[in-house]
């Protein structure tokens, strides 16, 4: 479904702005009659203008969807985050957090970090130079 709409995004917005610029090319033609002219601003009304809207709108839509979708995946990473916090204890290493969202190292330690600053986490380091954040429950 997201591709069709993807597909006929591309179509609309592609074929209202050729009618669009093909016709704005016709109306500055200075050959052409009034009544020609006319009749290019018509099809630039009714073709050129609900293309480019249904184009438009399919975009905006497809905008939103990512962007629910975005949220929807933010909330699911912040409750595997919460569970294997609950069930380590309060303490997490990146390579646990990474393991267990399937994500990578930096986009995990990139997360933890900003969750240690927002919860106000502590922080130790293992004999082999690794961390664990240690977060308040």
């Amino acid at each position: 479904m997201k591709l069709l709409k993807k597909a006929l995004t591309g179509l609309f917005l592609t074929l209202g702005s050729l009618i669009l610029v093909l016709g704005i090319i016709d109306i500055t033609d200075s050959t052409l009659s009034n009544e020609e002219k006319q009749e290019v601003l018509a099809a630039i009304i009714i073709l050129g203008l609900p293309s480019m809207g249904m184009g438009t709108y399919l975009l905006w839509n497809l905008n939103q969807e990512n962007q629910r979708n975005i949220k929807q995946l933010d909330l699911e990473r912040e409750q595997l985050f919460l569970q294997l916090l609950q069930q380590q204890g309060g303490k997490i290493t990146v390579t646990q957090f990474a393991l267990a969202v399937k994500v990578s190292i930096k986009d995990a330690q990139q997360y933890l970090d900003r969750k240690a600053h927002q919860m106000g986490a502590s922080f130790e380091t293992t004999d082999e130079g690794g961390i664990i954040y240690k977060f308040p429950l």
